[in-house]
């Protein structure tokens, strides 16, 4: 057995086949999580870039704890793509041969990493079908999210921005709904900078269109959000025609 085998049936824990719930690769057993540890372990501070966008992409990450923000160059500013939490796998590009990484990882608190080469993720995937799948699962949703942006990036106006993408996290639910989301994250959805959302959610909630907990916003009534939704599109097409 070579190492990129053996790394492989290290990185293919018990909770792995186990674990149930949500799209992302699944945690780590707490023996299985120390073995890889020892060996893919990476500690970062806050600020680290953990890679840069365009550097070639030799590992694949899951990260452990702490919190990480996709960034991209556009137009000679960075703009956030994604916040990663603690079960998500970023840096997937080193999965491909030759590749280079599409975005800077930096690192929003302290955390650990797992940071998987190209041999020892693969023999993950290829091993662990329920890995694979998970993984699978989440690079989907995250197309998904892609596209959600883009939709929202056309929008007109900043409330319709905001309020779209609360809308798109709420779903099809009808009456009260309870999102988990911070600013950063709001605004990386919306593609603004967070003093700009932090404002307009204060208006939304200073018109009882929402309530904030912590992290968690709550839409008392998902049918008025949607309503406000439509007003503030017609809004914003008149202001557009007139100007």
């Amino acid at each position: 057995m070579d190492d990129a085998e053996r790394g492989a049936q290290d990185a293919a824990p018990e909770s792995a086949r186990s674990a149930g719930g949500g799209g992302t690769v699944p945690a780590l057993g707490a023996q299985d999580r120390a073995r890889l540890l020892g060996r893919y372990g990476r500690r970062f501070v806050a600020g680290d870039a953990i890679f840069q966008e365009g550097a070639p992409a030799h590992e694949t990450f899951l990260l452990q704890e702490g919190r990480v923000r996709l960034l991209r160059r556009v137009a000679m500013a960075d703009r956030s793509l994604a916040v990663i939490k603690p079960g998500d796998l970023f840096g997937e590009g080193a999965l491909l041969e030759g590749s280079t990484y599409g975005a800077t990882a930096v690192a929003l608190t302290d955390g650990v990493v797992l940071a998987l080469d190209r041999p020892t993720f693969r023999g993950l995937l290829e091993n662990h079908p329920q890995v694979a799948v998970r993984a699978v699962d989440q690079l989907v949703r995250r197309v998904r999210d892609a596209e959600d942006q883009i939709e929202i990036m056309m929008l007109r106006g900043v409330q319709s921005k905001v309020t779209g993408a609360l809308l798109k996290l709420a779903g099809s639910s009808a009456g009260a709904v309870d999102v988990t989301i911070s600013p950063v994250e709001l605004s990386t959805r919306v593609g603004l900078d967070v003093e700009a959302v932090k404002s307009t959610v204060q208006r939304l909630r200073d018109k009882q269109y929402i309530r904030i907990i912590g992290e968690r916003i709550e839409i008392p009534d998902v049918d008025a959000l949607r309503r406000l939704y439509v007003l503030l599109g017609t809004r914003d097409e008149l202001a557009g025609g007139s100007g």
